[in-house]
């Protein structure tokens, strides 16, 4: 799906670059960062991607990549004052509005490139208000990858799929609708509002 996808584009940016820049992948935590990403980018490398968590690093052809989790409040001290060419976001909507300001900051080089994923949140989400909705005006290029869009998953998953999820979740992970979990309590009531709301009582 889309991290595959994007994990795909990072390799190619790599190649792009000097092997003196520097490199960052981030990730709610380095235990996500390593299931989500690391371990993709260990088998389609061909053991040309290494990496070490204890040593929040990892290697790719020469250059070298910081790895960071931003799991906990001091996550924006941990970027201060480093000069970076290009990163890698796993799950945007999970990090704090401060730490990714603060990693923009970071990207001041020609030619700097910020890679991330994220399933839908709440349409009041930062990421959605100050980002994903302002992309005309911004240096930024979208993507919406849905679950047919998967091809490596079974049609007959995918339809089970379908049919488990209702609602907003239904609207999330199914139509890749940014919306708010508001009304979940009377769903009924809010999708079919015309069927209950009349503009005046008969006398």
């Amino acid at each position: 799906g889309k991290t595959y996808v994007s994990l795909i584009a990072w390799v190619i940016s790599l190649l792009s670059y000097k092997n003196t820049d520097n490199f960052l992948m981030v990730g709610k935590t380095l235990t996500a960062l390593k299931r989500n990403c690391l371990t993709y980018l260990d088998e389609f490398c061909n053991g040309l991607f290494k990496y070490s968590i204890p040593k929040k690093e990892a290697e790719f052809m020469g250059k070298r990549i910081f790895l960071e989790g931003v799991n906990d409040s001091r996550a924006e001290n941990k970027i201060r004052g480093m000069t970076l060419q290009a990163v890698y976001c796993d799950e945007l909507t999970l990090f704090t509005y401060d730490f990714f300001a603060m990693l923009l900051s970071r990207l001041s080089l020609p030619k700097s490139k910020l890679i991330g994923t994220t399933n839908p949140d709440s349409p009041n989400h930062w990421l959605n208000v100050n980002y994903l909705t302002r992309a005309e005006e911004l240096n930024l290029k979208r993507w919406d990858f849905y679950l047919d869009d998967n091809k490596s998953i079974p049609q007959d998953i995918i339809d089970s799929l379908k049919k488990e999820y209702t609602g907003v979740f239904y609207e999330r992970f199914i139509l890749g609708k940014w919306v708010s979990a508001d009304g979940l309590i009377y769903r009924n009531f809010v999708d079919n509002m015309d069927k209950f709301v009349i503009p005046k009582l008969e006398e």
